[in-house]
């Protein structure tokens, strides 16, 4: 099945994560020209995964003014950007700073903001040289839908970035912009970032790390975490030909734990 998909550039934030560096390489299976963007990346170290990488923080204005000014200079489009960097952090309601709190939104909500923002000009004039148009795809989570204790601060966040996907949608559509956007919301996994999800949870709750793990994996009904690959995949569809039509749509990867 052709995705459409070959020649064409994506910008991928968060990629030297588990969910990021998956992304990256199936959409270079698909033949798409990649832009792998994380914090505090050296622009000058050569690399063997033939990713064009750019450092990014995605709080900041100037920084994504750079780097999308950067790619329309070198490459004249962007079909797809992938907002997925993103932070967990955990704790008590009671005992969180305010500095924690506010800085999972910076990372999680402020970031698909600021990315959106920057790369919609770009991204509207490519949308006319695709079936489908650009695609953007943000990564939230089943957190958005199903909320859970000492996680406040994630839930709430990726519950926002659900609904500004959402809005943007809408809103593209009303200024007839060729761009659809969609979110994927994985479930548990396996990853860096749910292994000190656990670490964390058995601190705060005293539970054995095996312990938690057998409760989040009872939460999956296909019986197991979502690998990054998974999620991934999601990502190839939602910005593929394929899903020409899907906009404002929120994609599960979770064996079925957003519905139960």
């Amino acid at each position: 099945m052709d995705l459409g998909l070959d020649g064409t550039v994506a910008l991928v934030t968060g990629a030297r994560g588990n969910i990021g560096a998956a992304t990256c390489a199936a959409l270079q299976r698909e033949g798409v020209h990649v832009i792998a963007s994380d914090i505090g990346v050296d622009e000058s170290a050569a690399t063997a995964d033939g990713l064009e990488w750019r450092a990014l923080n995605v709080t900041s204005e100037a920084d994504w003014s750079g780097v999308i000014a950067q790619i329309e200079a070198t490459h004249g489009r962007l079909d797809i950007l992938v907002n997925n960097a993103g932070i967990a952090p955990m704790d008590r309601i009671d005992a969180m700073p305010l500095a924690d709190f506010r800085r999972a939104f910076e990372i999680n909500v402020y970031g698909v903001f600021l990315g959106t923002q920057a790369a919609a000009a770009v991204m509207a004039k490519s949308g006319t040289l695709r079936e489908g148009g650009s695609a953007i795809i943000n990564i939230a989570s089943g957190a958005a839908d199903k909320p859970a204790a000492f996680s406040a601060a994630y839930c709430s966040t990726k519950a926002a970035v659900r609904m500004f996907t959402r809005a943007t949608a809408l809103e593209f559509s009303a200024l007839g912009y060729p761009i659809r956007v969609n979110s994927v919301h994985p479930g548990a996994v396996e990853s860096d970032m749910m292994d000190a999800i656990y670490a964390r949870y058995s601190e705060l709750t005293g539970m054995s790390v095996a312990d938690l793990n057998a409760a989040v994996v009872k939460g999956h009904p296909m019986g197991r975490l979502v690998k990054p690959d998974e999620v991934a995949d999601a990502v190839v569809f939602m910005a593929s030909t394929a899903a020409r039509y899907s906009h404002a749509a929120a994609l599960h990867v979770d064996g079925g734990n957003a519905n139960t």
